[in-house]
């Protein structure tokens, strides 16, 4: 038994009610309303409604598990615990002190909670398995699993759009800019999303819109600033790399990064930082107002389309400088176009919509994802060996958030999952 497991007991009422419930000095007790949950410091729950006997009671209750437990924690010295109508306690051991010997009625909970619910509990916090109710989930019906996955979807969206917050301040709520440095970051997936972040912020949009028209400069600035123009070279396209950008270097006094920020080991070479930029360059020079076109699609097909791009002929041939391969088409694969609207462009499009005040943007965030196709990695697999189907990125969403932020963390007594199973 833990505190926070005798919180979650008394707020949903996990207890038995026949018989009648009695406080430790032989009251009848009926509980009307538990309470609100406090966060804060001061008593467990504020605004409770109790009926002891025929006298009606409104005000706080206390939660320990040992009625000992009130004095270690020394709350005959605080005020904020003068005037509680009840001490509620799993066990009862001992008497205890109040301010001004105040009198306030204990109820003991030990002989009204179902055993096999706390061994339930147990057996959660100890599972070693991929998610704690792994044996117990098939228990829980559809609706709760999908109102749960709703609900992660949600937060997933809010945790995506804490960093958006923190740009809009840096940019003044500058939306272009702030889309351009996200979508610099989603570029980059996971392995480069920083170094791609940097590379953005230190190349701001704005010095590459005075040089829009011209693809060749918009490559040397990108690929001078993320430091993979310093190397010899001997090939026509990197020297001329080179020139223009020591030149735009000097006019506007910029300052580089260091080439070993960007990670090749265990990428694929589509993958490799030098192609991804190639891509970005000629991204920013076809678009016009990224962010004001962004908001104008309104399907993922319309959205897919904006990413049809072709590269420089040099990276038809190369995935890195001096590195000559095959030649091939290096467009954007439609997988990693997906990804880049389940991260960046859906976020954007969420929390444009929260601070304008423009719900139909949260709705449309959220029905992008419902069109997009379950993700594939393997935490939903594991997911689908347990018999949870996922058919959109929205169902994929919601549990990679359930999975980290609740399963993970053995957080089962904040979940609608972890409810019900005990519950049962």
């Amino acid at each position: 038994m833990s505190e926070n497991l005798l919180q979650f007991i008394w707020k949903h009422r996990l207890y038995a009610s026949i018989p009648v419930l009695k406080t430790i000095e032989g009251d009848d007790v009926i509980i009307l309303y538990p309470g609100t949950l406090n966060t804060n410091a001061g008593p467990d729950f504020l605004e409770a409604r109790l009926k002891i006997d025929q006298t009606l009671w409104a005000g706080n209750i206390e939660l320990h598990l040992k009625s000992s437990d009130w004095n270690k924690h020394a709350h005959y010295e605080n005020p904020a615990y003068s005037k509680l109508i009840m001490h509620v306690v799993y066990e009862h051991d001992s008497e205890i002190e109040t301010m001004n010997d105040t009198l306030f009625p204990t109820l003991e909970l030990k002989h009204h909670i179902d055993q096999n619910m706390l061994l339930k509990f147990e057996q959660l916090m100890q599972s070693t398995t991929f998610i704690p109710c792994k044996e117990l989930i098939s228990q829980v019906n559809n609706l709760t699993l999908r109102q749960q996955m709703t609900r992660t979807l949600i937060e997933r969206l809010e945790e995506k759009t804490q960093a958006i917050q923190t740009l809009l301040k840096r940019y003044k709520n500058n939306w272009q800019e702030v889309y351009y440095v996200q979508l610099a970051r989603g570029f980059g997936l996971h392995i480069n999303q920083d170094a791609f972040e940097q590379l953005a912020i230190q190349t701001p949009l704005q010095l590459l819109g005075k040089h829009k028209n011209n693809l060749i400069q918009v490559e040397s600035l990108l690929f001078g600033q993320a430091g993979f123009l310093f190397d010899y070279v001997d090939e026509p396209y990197p020297i001329l790399l080179q020139r223009e950008y020591e030149y735009l270097k000097k006019l506007h006094s910029l300052h580089p990064m260091e080439k070993h920020q960007w990670k090749f080991l265990r990428l694929r070479p589509a993958n490799f930082p030098t192609l991804r930029i190639a891509q970005f360059a000629r991204l920013l020079v076809d678009s016009n107002h990224l962010f004001s076109t962004l908001l104008g699609a309104t399907s993922i097909k319309e959205i897919e389309q904006l990413f049809k791009l072709s590269v420089s002929d040099y990276w038809l041939s190369h995935y890195n400088f001096q590195e000559k391969s095959i030649e091939r088409t290096k467009s954007l694969g439609k997988t990693f176009v997906h990804t880049l609207i389940i991260n960046v462009i859906v976020p954007m499009l969420f929390m444009y919509g929260k601070l304008q005040g423009k719900e139909t943007y949260c709705e449309q965030s959220i029905r992008l994802l419902e069109e997009l196709p379950a993700e594939k990695n393997a935490i939903i697999t594991e997911w689908n060996k347990i018999g949870i189907t996922t058919n959109t990125a929205a169902d994929t969403q919601g549990l990679l958030q359930l999975k980290k932020k609740y399963c993970d963390a053995k957080n089962c007594l904040s979940c609608s999952i972890g409810f019900a199973v005990l519950r049962k």
